[in-house]
């Protein structure tokens, strides 16, 4: 570091900064010093990369702002959604206070132009920056210049640039449920949601059912994915797809679970299929997968914290998801009220 220091006229300090990608040097500077480091074939000695991360962690951060939460406001979280984004943040919060860092959130509907949020995350101090569930799917390359910052997002919505992620194993926790609910009896397992969650979750939930329809061993069940905008259920369609597939378990996600009620005074004559929420706890449901909201948010800090650490900022050529796993939560015991192998296609 002083041979390369010498060579481009900075000071070490100027070439440690520039090498971990820090705001502490201008841009010009870093891919200056950076170019010089690799045509010099200059290599980091991971111990003590170690050592500095773990000297510069253990230093009070005098409540700086060095990592930020990106979201949108939301007027109307679906019902148990709100939750999940409650336990996500204080995931976030407490994992980044624990390694010393500040963290904040700032809403993009305040910052509806690039250049404002970027003078807003600068004027903090701001060099990790985690994207939060946005209110759909969208493109947010345009939104920021992503190069003086270290990124992991926390949902699927953002769909470019790629970053990093961390998120739920939404897949694997589909087939941990049905192969719960089967082991509760339940041969008819339907999924009930719209086309707009369906694509949040990138298809994972309704892939997850179309394998247990295929190799699951229970009785094959059409999804109702609804195509009515947002994440709410048309109460008409939810009544025909019960009446015509008469599932013993529903798996109903993220809409507005008055809907539910409304089917059961429109269809009377069917005994109740097991409502089953992929975003536990939620009180319409009385089993489900909880997510674990907070521990999706404690990754995310410990993988930003090492890309901090390492000076990885912008956007990576090649992208990785970490998934976490749920846990399947039952409130009621298979032996009160109705037997679990119970029918809908039994009338009361």
């Amino acid at each position: 570091m002083r041979s390369l220091a010498a060579e481009a006229g900075v000071s070490v300090a100027t070439v440690s900064f520039a090498l971990r990608n820090s705001a502490e040097v201008s841009l010009a500077t870093r891919d200056r010093i950076q170019s010089l480091a690799r045509a010099r074939g200059y290599r980091p000695d991971p111990h003590v990369v170690k050592l500095m991360h773990h000297l510069r962690t253990r230093a009070p951060r005098r409540g700086t702002a060095n990592i930020c939460g990106l979201v949108q406001r939301w007027s109307d979280l679906p019902q148990g959604f709100d939750r999940y984004i409650d336990g996500l943040t204080a995931g976030l919060r407490d994992r980044a206070a624990s390694l010393g860092y500040a963290f904040t959130v700032l809403s993009l509907d305040d910052y509806p132009e690039p250049a404002p949020l970027q003078r807003a995350l600068v004027s903090r101090g701001v060099e990790g920056v985690l994207l939060l569930p946005m209110r759909k799917s969208g493109n947010l390359i345009e939104r920021l210049d992503w190069r003086p910052f270290s990124t992991v997002a926390v949902t699927t919505t953002v769909v470019a640039p790629k970053f990093n992620r961390v998120i739920p194993n939404q897949f694997d926790n589909m087939i941990r449920a049905c192969r719960e609910l089967t082991q509760l009896g339940c041969r008819r397992i339907g999924l009930a949601m719209s086309r707009d969650w369906d694509v949040r979750a990138n298809h994972r939930w309704s892939g997850g059912i179309a394998w247990q329809n295929q190799f699951g061993g229970t009785e094959a069940v059409i999804p109702l994915i609804d195509e009515t905008p947002g994440p709410n259920l048309d109460a008409a369609r939810l009544v025909e797809w019960l009446r015509r597939e008469r599932p013993d378990a529903i798996i109903i996600e993220a809409l507005d679970y008055t809907v539910i009620e409304q089917a059961r005074r429109a269809v009377p004559e069917l005994r109740w299929p097991r409502i089953v929420t992929m975003s536990w706890p939620n009180a319409a449901a009385d089993c489900g997968i909880d997510q674990r909201a907070a521990r999706v948010g404690v990754v995310a800090v410990e993988i930003l914290a090492g890309m901090l650490a390492r000076g990885e900022k912008g956007v990576p050529e090649m992208a990785n998801t970490t998934v976490v796993d749920g846990e399947w939560v039952d409130s009621r015991p298979a032996a009160a009220g109705v037997s679990p192998t119970a029918s809908i296609h039994e009338s009361d």
